[in-house]
């Protein structure tokens, strides 16, 4: 993998990401890792003042920015001493809003994964990344891994697969993450969620196709007739060891029609696996 964005925001949650990536990069080759901080402050924070009845200047702003400048470099350079000496740490800051400047990083920069956390616990505080992490996830061009809040890394030995088999041929995909080495090699898990049984009857078809879709992948398949789709995904990885959930793009995908709600929910019982998200 060559370059592993990182969106920052100082809040426990972006902290405890920071920390899942220290140990990420131990087990998946990483070139460089860019640190991205958006410092956007509207019009209307510019000329009104505060609750505290207190307007700032340029001056001020000025000030407030080089001390966020700072504190990311901070961190950069923490991050920096605990990854080997070939990878590469660089922090930035952009006035835009932190759904535009993770978009202009993608174009300017061209990374391989973007890393951020999710925010459904209270405990983990206030983080403004992870009250976006739907649009991130739904509007990046690259794929997307969603870190749980409180979740320490474990090695991704093995990684759960939720396919509907109308659309097999988007296992493809898989094969780019092993032949291009951005990502590990786990053993998949390959779950069909289907409470209608419409599957089973095309049961030797779809071996065939996950055969040839998965050849270089040791994996085996399994069924849930779970009528709640989401559910039978999660429950599944609730009681198997799996360390990922992997999102397939598309129409198909099991993220595709969810709400910002209902994604939450699921995250928040979902708090021991990250999820990444295919594009």
């Amino acid at each position: 993998m060559n370059t592993l964005l990182i969106p920052i925001d100082f809040s426990d949650t972006s902290g405890n990401v920071i920390r899942y990536a220290t140990d990420f990069v131990k087990d998946v080759p990483v070139e460089r890792i860019i640190l991205l901080k958006s410092y956007y402050t509207s019009m209307a924070a510019q000329l009104l003042p505060s609750a505290d009845f207190v307007q700032m200047d340029a001056q001020e702003i000025s000030d407030e920015r080089q001390k966020i400048e700072s504190n990311v470099k901070f961190i950069a350079h923490k991050l920096l001493r605990k990854c080997s000496s070939s990878v590469r740490v660089e922090s930035g800051i952009s006035d835009l809003p932190l759904l535009r400047a993770i978009h202009e990083a993608i174009d300017a920069e061209r990374p391989d994964l973007i890393m951020i956390g999710s925010d459904h616990s209270s405990r983990e505080g206030h983080s403004p990344i992870g009250e976006q992490v739907i649009s991130i996830s739904k509007t990046s061009t690259v794929p997307v891994l969603i870190i749980p809040a409180g979740l320490h890394y474990q090695n991704i030995k093995q990684a759960l697969v939720p396919c509907d088999f109308a659309a097999v041929s988007r296992l493809a995909i898989l094969k780019g993450l092993q032949s291009s080495q951005q990502w590990l090699h786990p053993k998949l898990i390959v779950l069909n969620v289907d409470p209608g049984k419409i599957n089973s009857t095309h049961e030797e078809e779809n071996t065939g196709a996950l055969k040839e879709m998965l050849e270089s992948y040791s994996y085996r398949v399994h069924y849930s007739e779970d009528k709640n789709v989401v559910h039978g995904i999660l429950d599944f990885s609730e009681h198997n060891e799996v360390q990922l959930i992997i999102a397939l793009p598309g129409h198909y995908s099991f993220f595709s029609n969810l709400t910002h709600k209902s994604i939450t929910n699921a995250l928040a019982v979902n708090a021991n696996q990250p999820i990444l998200i295919l594009k």
